[in-house]
């Protein structure tokens, strides 16, 4: 037999399974472990009269009624609540639509800057050769008559071919 004090840990375990024994809230092997330890425990056997002597006290008390006030005051408090409630989420269900139209125009408009740049980029492809062999086009007339690339080289290396600035301030 143990009669020695248990540990404040040990005897609030005892304590809170001697209360799950008496609202008949055990599993029946851990039942059948504390009824087994009831009969060997006088310690247990001691808690267990003192918590069912506070049961029994508990049933002695008056019983409350509520009165029309409170369940009225009740039932307000828990309409505003809900109303409440309601209402954030209203606000909530806002703010996300509002994402996702700020979202969904963002991708609008990114959308339509890439096809953009990429329409522009193939349409621009036939100037682009263009001004790639503007060089070309404009000393065309020295090329026909050239008898050949290494006279054209040579016109080149003295000087005939340097650009001249175009001047903004011709018709």
């Amino acid at each position: 037999m143990n009669t020695e004090p248990q540990p404040p840990e040990t005897r609030a375990a005892l304590v809170e399974q001697l209360v799950a024994y008496l609202d008949g809230e055990l599993e029946p092997a851990a039942r059948r472990a504390l009824e087994q330890r009831l009969a060997e425990d006088p310690e247990c056997q001691r808690i267990l009269r003192q918590l069912q002597r506070s049961w029994d006290l508990l049933d002695e008390l008056p019983k409350s009624e509520a009165d029309e006030a409170f369940t009225q005051t009740t039932l307000s408090m828990v309409a505003v609540t809900a109303k409440d409630d309601a209402e954030k989420s209203v606000a909530a269900r806002r703010r996300q639509l509002r994402l996702a139209q700020c979202i969904g125009g963002g991708a609008a408009v990114a959308a339509c800057l890439a096809s953009y740049l990429i329409v522009s980029w193939f349409a621009d492809g036939p100037n682009r050769e263009l001004l790639r062999d503007l060089p070309v086009i404009q000393h065309l007339d020295e090329y026909r008559y050239a008898e050949n690339v290494e006279f054209l080289r040579l016109l080149e290396r003295e000087g005939l071919f340097v650009e001249e600035p175009v001047s903004e301030d011709l018709p």
